[in-house]
């Protein structure tokens, strides 16, 4: 059985565009953050989640994984207001390897229809 997702295009677009402002504030040019694609998700518990891919271009070792990984409590008043109570799954994706993790995911993208 197919789990059915509630969380709408709208919010997803929304909370990418929440995590992109709030990395650019942080690292201030030292990374392009391009795209941020955010998709909902059931996770093994039949729980939606959002599932976040943030692709950079830029020094990974500068990626502050101490900042980065306290992301979601940093957005969780905006996470309340656009009725997501269960925490994002962040996946940092360099830009030489989106392609590959995007076809991994969507094998099928290049297919005619």
């Amino acid at each position: 059985m197919q789990e059915r997702m509630t969380i709408s295009r709208e919010v997803t677009d929304e909370f990418a565009n929440l995590v992109r402002q709030a990395l650019e504030e942080r690292f201030k040019g030292e990374f392009i953050f391009d795209p941020i694609e955010v998709e909902p998700a059931i996770d093994h518990y039949g729980d939606e989640h959002l599932d976040t891919y943030i692709v950079f271009e830029g020094d990974e070792k500068k990626l502050d994984s101490r900042w980065t990984t306290g992301l979601s409590v940093l957005l969780g008043t905006e996470l309340d207001r656009l009725g997501i109570f269960n925490v994002p799954v962040f996946h940092y994706v360099l830009k030489d390897e989106w392609e590959k993790v995007f076809h991994g995911k969507h094998p099928r993208a290049n297919e005619p229809w």
